[in-house]
């Protein structure tokens, strides 16, 4: 049965319009996806999961965790914790905002219709980052840019087919053309035989195919450029992927890197993710003061990111505490230096 819906997937993508807005709505879910696995909950309750706290944050900026009246949460999550959509205000008290210009009251909604308004002494709210922004704007503007070069790299894909179109003066012609190419397509013979008539208007004296037999609306020979598209999409995925942790060097030929260098860009790419970590940890503590999750719960990152993260505190040398020690050489720059070193000798002699 999944075959089968698979397969009328594929049937009803073939009917639809192949535009930017198609393409645009499938990397946002590829993106989507990247970003909610970037973090992981541990011991949390199994009414909180981590899908609905990623996707309020990434999206809208902040999240609130909390608990409800029973009637707006009878099933399996009664009278435990759960995820909101939150928005801090000022309220009506006329001190509804604090020196910072704050709000000291936040506006919770579920998606069952419950809403509420209520101090932070009743609901934990976290933010996605310092600024206490989404990314929303990142994902729309970053998806639309790579779903374009994608749709280019699809044109030039057709435009570059080999697909030339024979003109037939009949449909006898038609259909002897028709079985010639068959018999191209599934090497059937090692060689197809045709008819004197069909022969005479098909080749010249000299055995050339006759030119006004063939039209050519594709142009095989700008396959080689499709690479330059491939690259621009690379580029926009590598862009992405780099600022959020995961510094990926992409497909292209750049200059020799030292492995000092390659490691520079991974402290780089973990100043968004540390700031994001950091704020998560900030409102999993007033989540514990709350009493809405265990002492045992954590929020890290993901696997996928920890490797990232394993080669950052490498190369800045951070020890268990989170302090950062003396920056030790690698071997390449040891090398390096030695090599500089034996220049500058020669130079003085």
């Amino acid at each position: 049965m999944a075959y089968m819906n698979i397969l009328e997937d594929l049937k009803a993508l073939r009917k639809s319009k192949f535009n930017v807005v198609n393409i645009q709505s499938y990397i946002i879910q590829i993106m989507e996806n990247f970003f909610y696995s970037m973090f992981d909950y541990k011991n949390f309750p199994k009414s909180m999961p981590k899908e609905y706290a990623e996707r309020y944050l990434i999206w809208y900026g902040e999240v609130a965790a909390g608990k409800v009246p029973e009637e707006y949460n009878k099933g399996i999550y009664k009278g435990e914790a759960v995820f909101l959509h939150s928005n801090t205000a000022g309220g009506n008290d006329g001190v509804g905002l604090d020196i910072y210009g704050l709000g000291n009251q936040v506006i919770v909604t579920g998606c069952n219709g419950f809403n509420d308004v209520a101090g932070f002494n009743k609901y934990a709210v976290g933010f996605n980052n310092s600024a206490h922004k989404s990314l929303r704007k990142f994902i729309i503007l970053s998806s639309e840019a790579i779903s374009k070069a994608l749709l280019s790299l699809r044109s030039g894909i057709d435009y570059s087919k080999n697909h030339p179109i024979y003109k037939a003066r009949d449909d006898k012609e038609q259909a002897a053309l028709k079985e010639y190419w068959k018999k191209v397509q599934n090497n059937d013979d090692e060689l197809a035989i045709a008819s004197n008539n069909i022969w005479d208007d098909l080749i010249e004296s000299e055995g050339n195919v006759k030119i006004d037999k063939v039209i050519n609306l594709s142009d095989p020979e700008l396959a080689d450029k499709l690479q330059y598209i491939a690259k621009t999409v690379d580029d926009y995925l590598r862009w992405c992927c780099s600022l959020y942790g995961q510094n990926i060097q992409g497909n292209g030929k750049l200059a020799q890197q030292t492995v000092d260098e390659v490691n520079g860009q991974t402290s780089f790419s973990f100043v968004l993710p540390n700031d994001m970590l950091y704020q998560r940890k900030q409102w999993l503590e007033r989540m514990k003061e709350l009493n809405l999750v265990s002492e045992d719960a954590d929020i890290d990152f993901s696997r996928a990111w920890k490797v990232e993260e394993v080669k950052y505190e490498k190369e800045a040398d951070i020890n268990e505490d989170g302090d950062i020690e003396e920056v030790t050489e690698t071997a390449e720059t040891e090398e390096v230096t030695e090599k500089e070193g034996e220049e500058d000798e020669e130079t003085v002699v």
